[in-house]
């Protein structure tokens, strides 16, 4: 699938397992705005054989201490996976 490749961030932080109602909200606690110079994806509604439901969040070339974050969205995403990425492979996984 060609758009496939678009989905892969090389560099980054991907927030995954969020309620998909949520994805935009945690956004937000992150401080990420659509003005940022960076890929942002967000993904909504995508299947989940755990949640029904999922929303993801891929940030490209964006610096986050996976802690960081984990600790900022506990509340509202409380099932959470918070994966540094470097190079294409997760490097770092952090459960929330």
């Amino acid at each position: 699938m060609e758009e496939a490749k678009y989905l892969r961030i090389k560099d980054g932080v991907i927030v995954d397992h969020i309620d998909s109602r949520k994805a935009l909200d945690v956004l937000e606690i992150l401080g990420i705005t659509p003005e940022s110079e960076n890929p942002i994806i967000v993904l909504m509604n995508v299947k989940s054989t755990k949640m029904g439901k999922k929303g993801i969040i891929k940030l490209e070339n964006i610096k986050l201490d996976p802690k960081k974050v984990a600790a900022k969205i506990k509340k509202i995403a409380p099932k959470a996976t918070v994966n540094l990425i470097k190079d294409y492979e997760v490097i770092k996984k952090i459960k929330v």
